[in-house]
This record gives structure tokens, C-alpha cells and sequence, in this order.
């Protein structure tokens, strides 16, 4: 699926897309000032893209959740090799 966030023709027959690549990108802060104002500004006015945006967040914040720590013990087995090899 793809989104507009540039509504300037950029040849007489073409208007470039937003995708959920530049999404991704703006959640991560790694687009431009000019792009960022674009992409935030589409996902206000297009409820479309409002839902897609949501959807990537959402995503990436169950990701984050579903981050595990190593066990206790695997620590405490490191902890003590590198104590005997140091």
C-alpha cells in the first residue's frame, strides 16, 4: 500500500509516493525537517495513512515489549568465566 506525502508533481505525469518505508522512517526521527512536516502533515489530514502510521507503532512498540533479558543464572555463569579468565 502506499501513501502520498508529496503533492507536487514531480514531472508532468508523476507524484512521488510516501510508503511505509518513509513511516518507518519518520518514527524513527531519520527524515529530513521538510520531509517530517510533509509525512506528519499527511498523516493528520488522510485517515488512511493516520491508520498505517498507528499500526507501525504499535508494532514496534510490541517488539520492544517482547525484548527478553538473559536468565540469572546465563549471567551469573558469564559473570563468573570472565572473573576466572581475567
Amino acid at each position: 500500500m502506499q501513501f502520498r506525502y508529496y503533492r507536487e508533481p514531480i514531472n508532468s505525469r508523476m507524484i512521488k509516493t510516501s510508503t511505509t518505508e518513509n513511516l518507518v522512517l519518520y518514527l524513527f526521527n531519520e527524515t529530513g525537517m521538510s520531509d517530517s512536516v510533509l509525512i506528519q502533515r499527511d498523516i493528520d489530514e488522510d485517515p488512511e495513512v493516520e491508520h498505517e502510521f498507528e499500526t507501525i507503532k504499535s508494532a514496534m512498540d510490541f517488539v520492544d515489549k517482547a525484548l527478553i533479558a538473559p536468565a540469572p543464572h546465563c549471567l551469573t555463569k558469564i559473570l563468573a568465566y570472565s572473573a576466572a579468565t581475567a
